[in-house]
């Protein structure tokens, strides 16, 4: 027979395995460039200690951002990098397709920033966003 002094320690335990257990949620962010819709960027989000969660838009501009794990992003503030590259002759921004590595051989840059180049990068962007956000969707607004 259990007695209730034997299962404290094990509901103690317990206890401590579900609070340790905080996922955070799944993020959607529009991201505009003075005011209108950023098709096709990618949005990294980076936070020291953290792997980097990113995403696409979509035509809406809309990302849906998420951790590898489908987890959620765990609460904090983020660094955001916005980077869209513009296409390559046969529309393509892949650097393993044929059309990009050609010119990369040739030394040319296989594809240029159509957004401000200081979103492209942890140290020079200037945005950051704070998790959970304070609005859904949450803005990510860029000018040019």
């Amino acid at each position: 027979m259990l007695h209730y002094r034997n299962l404290m320690p094990l509901l103690g335990g317990l206890l401590i395995v579900v609070s340790g257990c905080s996922r955070g949620k799944p993020v959607q962010a529009i991201v505009t460039l003075d005011g209108k819709a950023v098709d096709g960027a990618t949005v990294l989000l980076t936070k020291e200690g953290a792997p980097p969660i990113s995403g696409q838009t979509g035509p809406d501009g809309i990302v849906v951002l998420d951790s590898a794990s489908k987890d959620g992003i765990p609460p904090g503030d983020y660094k955001v990098v916005v980077t869209k590259k513009k296409a390559s002759s046969s529309g393509s921004t892949d650097p393993k397709s044929p059309d990009v590595m050609k010119m990369m051989k040739k030394g040319s840059a296989p594809a240029k920033s159509e957004l401000p180049v200081k979103y492209d990068n942890p140290k020079s962007t200037p945005l950051t966003l704070k998790i959970p956000p304070d609005s859904v969707p949450a803005k990510i607004e860029l000018t040019k």
